[in-house]
C-alpha cells in the first residue's frame, strides 16, 4: 500500500494535529497553505489528489494512531470519496476528525462517526470501503490462468483456475484452506522474529505473535486452532497456507514482549491491553492464569467514593493499596521488585486488603493467585506482571515450605532459570520487577523454619513482614463485619478503572513520579537513625516508595498527605518491631551460636582439666571452663575448628560466622580484626587451635 504524498513528513508524536487537502485542486490548495496558514504550521499537509482519490482502496492516508485530523475540501469531493477518506481515519485509529470546507468553515464534525464507520468497515459492510483482500485484477490475462490464494471475507482459498474446453471460459476450483485471517505485520522480540495475525474469534478480534519458526510447524497450527482460527487437515494445502503467511507483505514492524508494564512509553497489562501511546505497535506474547480478570467495572471515581473511602484511617489496609500503586511506579524509577507479607491469624481482614489492593487493577477473586505452584509457575506469573501488583493468597496453601521459600526467592530475584536452547547457546533470560501482596497466618520466618527450611535475611528483606492490624475505623458502619460487607460490595462493582487511570498519569507525569520518589527517600534516610542495620536501611527506601505512591495518587484515593505518611510510617513500626533494628543475618549468627552451646555446651565440651579415662565424650566438640573462679563467670569454650566450621557455622561462610560473633564479643579474635584461631591452654602437654567463644546461659543469670 503506498503512502500518500507528504505522509511522511507527518512527526511522531501521534498527539500532533495532521493536516489533509482532499478534490480536485488538492495540490494547489496544499502549496497555498504551506505559504502562509494561520497556524503557522511549517509541515506540509497530507495531499489526495485526484489520482489518489480514484485508488483511495490502496493509499494510506494516515499513520496509525494519530489522534487529531483535520480534513480541508480542495476543489471537487463527491460525498462517497470524503465518507471513504472518513472511513480511512476510522480504521487508522483517529479519535477526532473535523472536514472543512475551501473557505475554512467547518462542514462536519466527523469525530461522533468515526467508531460506526469503523465497525462497518471491519464487518465488511461499509459502501464506500473494503478492508484489504487479495484484488485479482489481472495486467496479463495470463496471470488469470495461474493458481492463487485469495483472502476473502469468509476465509482464506486456494484457487487453481481451469480453461472449459468447450466454452472457453475459466472455471475457479476453490479449496478451503482456512477461516478468515489477516497478516497485520511482523516483530521482533530481541532475539526471534514473529508473524502477526489478527483474527475474529467468539470472544471478539484476537491478535497474536507467531515465531516465524513456528509457522507450518505442528506447534504453530496448535496455536491458530486454540485461538479459534480453523484450519484445514490436509497436509498438502496446509503447505500451500504456510508459503502464503511466510510471502505475505508485512504492513507494520511490531515490538514483541513477553513481560507486562512499561515499554516503548506505553504501559502493557497483564491481560495484553496497552495504554497509552506506544513509539511502535507493541504486542504482549505473556500469559497469565489471572488474564481474564483484568476487567473495568464502574470509573475511577466511582472506585475513589466507594472503595478508597471505606480504608480511610486503617493502616494495613492503606498499605495493600500502596503496595498496589507502587506496581508501575517501581518500573518509572528503576526501583528493585519487592513484597508485603500481611499475617494474622484467620478473621484479621488479610484477604480483604488483599482483594482491595487488586480492585485498583480489576476483579479481584479472579486476580487473586496462589502461593501453591512451581517456582517456574511464579516465575511466568512475575514476568507476566512485570511492573505490576502480584497477588498471591495464603502462603499455607504452599505445597511445602522449601517450595515456597524456592519460590520467594525466583520472584523477588527479579530474574529466571539459566537454561539453555536446544539449537546451542542459551535461551533469553526472563527478568521482572513485581510488587507483591502476599497473605498468612503466619509470618514467612515462622512458616519456612517450621518446615525445616533455614530463612535467610535477604528473603526477609525482600519480602517483608508486617503484622496485619484489623480495621478500627469502619467509616459509618457499625463494627467489622458491616464494613468488611460493605467493603466487598464496593469492588465487586468498581473495579479496575482506578489502575488504568494511575498508569496513565503516571505516563504524563514521568518526571514529577521520580522526584517525589526521590524526595520521600531523603526524607526516610532522615528518619532512620544511623546506627540501625544496613538491612532497615533497605527496607526503608521500600516504605519510601510506598509512602511516594500514595502521596502521588491522592487524587485518586481521596486521601491527604498526612494520613498517607501516617499509615505507611504505622506499618513501618510494626515491620521494625518484628525485624529488629540491627543486622538480622548477624542476630541469626547468634542464635544459631547460642543454640548450639545450650544444646552440646555440657555434654560435648569436656571440662578443664579432663581425664578422658575418668569421663569419656563421644564426639567430642571441644573443652570448657570458668573464665574465672566465680560460680556465675561466663563459661568459655576452646572450640576445635571442624565443630565450629562445619557444626555451628553451618550454612553460612565459616569466616563471616566468625567475624559477627567477634564483633558481638562472643568470639575472641585478634587485635587486628582478622584472625580468628587461638591457641588452647596446655592440654596433655601441647596446645591446639580453637576458636575461643564466651558465652553465658539463660539459665544462668537466675537466681
Amino acid at each position: 500500500m503506498k503512502n500518500a504524498p507528504n505522509l511522511k513528513c507527518l512527526p511522531k508524536d501521534k498527539f500532533t494535529e495532521a493536516i489533509i487537502f482532499a478534490g480536485a485542486d488538492a495540490w494547489i490548495h496544499a502549496n497555498s497553505w504551506q505559504r502562509g496558514n494561520p497556524a503557522e504550521d511549517e509541515i506540509p499537509p497530507i495531499t489526495i489528489g485526484p489520482k489518489q482519490l480514484t485508488d483511495l482502496d490502496n493509499i494510506k492516508i494516515i499513520d496509525a494512531g494519530r489522534r487529531f485530523v483535520r480534513v480541508y475540501r480542495a476543489g471537487t469531493l463527491s460525498e462517497t470519496q470524503a465518507t471513504a477518506i472518513a472511513t480511512r481515519l476510522a480504521l487508522a485509529g483517529v479519535r477526532e476528525a473535523r472536514f472543512y470546507s475551501e473557505s475554512l468553515e467547518l462542514l462536519e464534525d466527523w469525530s461522533p462517526r468515526l467508531a460506526g464507520l469503523k465497525e462497518e468497515a471491519e464487518r465488511g459492510e461499509s459502501v464506500v470501503v473494503k478492508l484489504p483482500v487479495a484484488d485479482w485484477s489481472f495486467e496479463n490475462p495470463a496471470d488469470e490462468l495461474k493458481p492463487r490464494v485469495e483472502s476473502r471475507h469468509d476465509g482464506i482459498y486456494w484457487i487453481t483456475p481451469k480453461v472449459d474446453k468447450d466454452s472457453g471460459e475459466i472455471i475457479n476450483h476453490e479449496t478451503w484452506l482456512c477461516s478468515a485471517l489477516e497478516v497485520v505485520g511482523s516483530g521482533s522480540d530481541g532475539a526471534e522474529r514473529y508473524l502477526v495475525l489478527r483474527w475474529v474469534s467468539s470472544h471478539g478480534t484476537v491478535t497474536r505473535a507467531i515465531p516465524c519458526a513456528d509457522v507450518g510447524e505442528r506447534e504453530g497450527w496448535r496455536v491458530l486452532k486454540s485461538g479459534g482460527v480453523q484450519v484445514t487437515t490436509k497436509s498438502t494445502f496446509r503447505a500451500i497456507l504456510a508459503d502464503w503467511l511466510q510471502q505475505s507483505s508485512a504492513v507494520e514492524e511490531w515490538r514483541i514482549s513477553h513481560t507486562s508494564g512499561w515499554h516503548y512509553g506505553a504501559y502493557v497489562m497483564p491481560d495484553g491491553e496497552v495504554i497509552g501511546e506506544p513509539e511502535t505497535p507493541i504486542l504482549f506474547s505473556g500469559r497469565s492464569a489471572a488474564a481474564c480478570g483484568y476487567s473495568v467495572s464502574g470509573t475511577a471515581e466511582s472506585w475513589r467514593t466507594s472503595v478508597a473511602r471505606l480504608v480511610t484511617g486503617n493502616p494495613s489496609m492503606m498499605l495493600g493499596v500502596a503496595a498496589s500503586m507502587a506496581a508501575p511506579l517501581i518500573g518509572l524509577v528503576g526501583a528493585d521488585g519487592f513484597g508485603v507479607h500481611l499475617f494474622e491469624q484467620s478473621s484479621a481482614g488479610k484477604t480483604t486488603t488483599a482483594n482491595i489492593a487488586s480492585s485498583i487493577w480489576g476483579e479481584p477473586d479472579a486476580l487473586r493467585l496462589t502461593w501453591y505452584g512451581t517456582a517456574l509457575g511464579i516465575a511466568n506469573e512475575a514476568e507476566a506482571h512485570n511492573d505490576g501488583l502480584l497477588p498471591l493468597d495464603e502462603i499455607g496453601q504452599g505445597s511445602n515450605a522449601r517450595d515456597v521459600a524456592t519460590s520467594a526467592y525466583t520472584l523477588f530475584n527479579g530474574a529466571g532459570k539459566l537454561q539453555g536452547a536446544k539449537e546451542g547457546g542459551n535461551r533469553e533470560l526472563k527478568r521482572w520487577r513485581t510488587v507483591a501482596i502476599s497473605t498468612g497466618e503466619m509470618d514467612i520466618e515462622t512458616f519456612l523454619s517450621a518446615g525445616g527450611v533455614k530463612v535467610k535475611a535477604g528473603q526477609l528483606v525482600r519480602l517483608l513482614n508486617v503484622p496485619m492490624e484489623k480495621s478500627a475505623v469502619f467509616n459509618g458502619f457499625a463494627n467489622g463485619k458491616d464494613h468488611a460487607d460493605a467493603l466487598k460490595s464496593a469492588w465487586v462493582e468498581n473495579h479496575g478503572a482506578a489502575g488504568r487511570e494511575w498508569v496513565r498519569w503516571l505516563a504524563g507525569h514521568q518526571q514529577e513520579a521520580k522526584e517525589a520518589v526521590r524526595d520521600a527517600q531523603t526524607r526516610w534516610r532522615g528518619l532512620i537513625p544511623a546506627d540501625y542495620g544496613e538491612q532497615v536501611h533497605r527496607v526503608a527506601e521500600r516504605f519510601a516508595i510506598l509512602e511516594a505512591a500514595l502521596l502521588l495518587s491522592g487524587h485518586l484515593t481521596g486521601w491527604g498527605e498526612l494520613a498517607s505518611r501516617d499509615a505507611i510510617q504505622h506499618s513501618f513500626n510494626a515491620w521494625v518491631k518484628e525485624f529488629g533494628t540491627g543486622n538480622k543475618e548477624h542476630q541469626q549468627i547468634l542464635e544459631q551460636c547460642e543454640a548450639f552451646l545450650n544444646a552440646y555446651g555440657l555434654s560435648r565440651f569436656a571440662p578443664l582439666p579432663y581425664d578422658p579415662s575418668s569421663m569419656p565424650i563421644s564426639n567430642l566438640a571441644g573443652y570448657r571452663k570458668r573464665k574465672s573462679s566465680h560460680d556465675d563467670a561466663p563459661l568459655v569454650f576452646y572450640t576445635f575448628p571442624a565443630t565450629f566450621e562445619k557444626e555451628i557455622a553451618q550454612g553460612f561462610n565459616a569466616r563471616q560466622f566468625a567475624r559477627a560473633l567477634a564483633a558481638a564479643g562472643v568470639l575472641a579474635g585478634s587485635a587486628d580484626g582478622q584472625r580468628f584461631q587461638q591457641k588452647s591452654p596446655r592440654i596433655d602437654g601441647r596446645q591446639i587451635n580453637v576458636y575461643v567463644l564466651q558465652y553465658k546461659a539463660e539459665d544462668e543469670n537466675e537466681e
